[in-house]
């Protein structure tokens, strides 16, 4: 098969990657070429009857971030993950408890100096959270 075909009009079109990993791999004895629209690839069959396939991607498409929070949210669940399913309840009671206490601090500090008339207690305790 040669890439001018003579009894064809001459028209441009584009060239895939599996195409061009096929014509090196195979050269004059491919036959004829297709290419698979669902896995994405180039399929050759060769002058003997075989076939041979190559990918038109050239590296691997990264997982989206949601197909990531999955793996690792089914890694959890299956206790395959670094951290451990009692590590992470443990993590999340001390965040609890951490968000309680600041929540109830920073409300004392509010009513303080709410309930305070020195105006420089005031402007302490509505200015501290802006840090």
């Amino acid at each position: 098969m040669s890439l001018i075909d003579s009894r064809r009009p001459r028209t441009r079109r584009r060239m895939h990657l599996g195409e061009d990993i096929l014509l090196a791999r195979h050269g004059g004895r491919i036959a004829h070429l297709r290419l698979d629209r669902r896995s994405n690839c180039m399929v050759a069959t060769l002058v003997d009857g075989t076939t041979d396939s190559a990918s038109n991607v050239l590296a691997p498409i990264a997982p989206t971030p949601v197909e990531r929070l999955r793996a690792t949210v089914e890694a959890v669940r299956a206790d395959t993950a670094p951290v451990s399913r009692a590590e992470l309840r443990a993590l999340a009671r001390f965040s609890a408890v951490w968000l309680v206490v600041s929540v109830l601090l920073t409300a004392g500090v509010v009513a303080l100096a709410a309930s305070g008339q020195a105006p420089e207690l005031m402007q302490m305790g509505y200015g501290y959270p802006a840090f």
